[in-house]
């Protein structure tokens, strides 16, 4: 658990050397969008996942911009540190809000014996706060 920010982002940085272009968050909620509705049919039965993960890399991409323009130092620390600092920089009520969708995304995205998938309701609301969050993070200069 502990590499994981690391090999996150050793691979961030290839890709930047290799110049690929990272989407942006608007492009995130557009695939993810398309996952909603159906229109993305090579996804078979794990797209209400695919549709967890990328919410969560929006989510995720919103606290990064944040900390680039604010904190560039903290974007290295795993995601969990990050949404204990954003109480200092969003306000405890809108930090919280960002922690629980984070939280219900991440374990939507990862498979459970014993647990449903995420429904198109919950997913819906999720990707609607998603952009809510996205917004206001990034009216924070």
């Amino acid at each position: 658990m502990t590499g994981e920010p690391v090999r996150r982002n050793r691979q961030r940085a290839r890709n930047r050397e290799r110049g690929a272009a990272r989407p942006t968050i608007a492009d995130r909620f557009e695939a993810a969008d398309h996952l909603l509705a159906g229109t993305v049919t090579d996804a078979g039965g794990v797209w209400s996942r695919a549709t967890s993960w990328i919410l969560r890399l929006a989510v995720e991409q919103a606290v990064d911009e944040l900390w680039a323009r604010r904190e560039p130092a903290l974007a290295r620390c795993p995601m969990r540190a990050q949404l204990l600092a954003l109480r200092l920089h969003a306000g405890t009520e809108l930090a919280a809000r960002i922690a629980a969708v984070w939280t219900a995304l991440s374990r939507a995205a990862h498979h459970h014996d014993y647990e449903l998938a995420p429904s198109v309701t919950e997913l819906r609301r999720w990707r609607e706060q998603a952009e809510e969050f996205a917004d206001a993070l990034a009216a924070l200069a």
